[in-house]
C-alpha cells in the first residue's frame, strides 16, 4: 500500500515516484473523490481507477509518458512493468498490433543455441496489460500484485514470477492472448520504467495505439 502524504495545508504531495502531469493529476482525482481514503495501491483504488480513468481520458498522447526522463532506461528487468513504441517484428501478418505496449516482462534472453529465435538477437516476453479490456485488467492486476517481491511499493518492487507460472497465466482466460515476444531490435524508442507505485495509475490510460485493428478486435478472447 501506499500512504497517503499531504501538507499542511492538507493537499495532496506528489507520491508517484515521476514527475509526469497525468499520473500526478490522476492520484489528486482519487484522494479528492474518497477524502477519508488514507492509502492507494489498494484493491479499492485499483477498483475506482478502473471506472474513472475510461470515464474520463478518451485518449491520452503517448508523449506525456514519455516527458519524465529520469524514467528512461535502456534496460528490460524482469519484473518491472514497461512502455515503449515498438515496431511489430510481423506486422503484415497480424491481425492487429499495439504500437505502444504496457507490459510487465518476464524475461529476456539472446536467439540461437537451443532457445527461441534468430542467433545473436535479443527477446523480451511479457504480458501487453493493452490487450485486456479494462473489467480484466482490473483481475488481472490483482492476480499479478499478488506475486509482488514484497508488501510495500517502492523502487526495489517488482513481480516475482517464473516460466511454470507464466505457463500457467498463458491457459488463463485473463491472460491467454496478452502474452507476447518481443524482438528488442524493433523498440523504437527508449522504455519507460514505471515505478511500483504508479502501476495503478498507468495501467488503464487509453494508451495503446492498435495497428490495423480496434481495441474490441485486440481484446476479443
Amino acid at each position: 500500500m501506499t500512504k497517503k502524504i499531504t501538507d499542511d495545508n492538507n493537499e495532496v504531495l506528489n507520491n508517484t515516484d515521476t514527475n509526469l502531469e497525468i499520473l500526478q493529476s490522476l492520484e489528486k482525482s482519487f484522494y479528492k473523490a474518497n477524502p477519508s481514503s488514507m492509502k492507494r495501491n489498494t484493491e479499492k483504488s485499483l477498483g475506482w481507477f478502473r471506472k474513472f480513468i475510461p470515464k474520463n481520458y478518451n485518449k491520452v498522447r503517448t508523449a506525456r509518458m514519455f516527458r519524465d526522463r529520469d524514467m528512461w532506461t535502456d534496460k528490460v528487468v524482469p519484473g518491472q512493468m514497461l512502455f515503449f513504441e515498438y515496431n511489430a517484428l510481423h506486422k503484415d501478418k497480424l491481425p492487429v498490433w499495439d504500437r505502444f505496449p504496457l507490459v510487465f516482462m518476464w524475461d529476456v534472453w539472446t536467439g540461437g543455441e537451443g532457445k527461441f529465435g534468430l542467433p545473436g538477437k535479443r527477446y523480451a516476453i511479457g504480458i501487453n496489460l493493452h490487450y485486456l479490456k479494462p473489467a480484466l485488467r482490473f483481475e488481472a492486476m490483482k492476480a499479478l500484485l499478488s506475486l509482488r517481491n514484497e508488501k510495500r511499493y517502492r523502487k526495489s518492487t517488482r513481480i516475482k514470477i517464473n516460466w511454470e507460472i507464466l505457463s500457467a497465466l498463458s491457459q488463463s482466460r485473463y491472460f491467454e492472448h496478452s502474452v507476447k515476444i518481443y524482438r528488442l531490435d524493433h523498440v523504437t524508442s527508449k522504455f519507460v520504467k514505471i515505478p511500483a507505485r504508479s502501476w495503478e495509475l498507468a495501467v488503464f490510460l487509453p494508451t495503446a495505439r492498435f495497428q490495423k485493428g480496434s481495441s474490441k478486435e485486440a481484446w476479443r478472447m
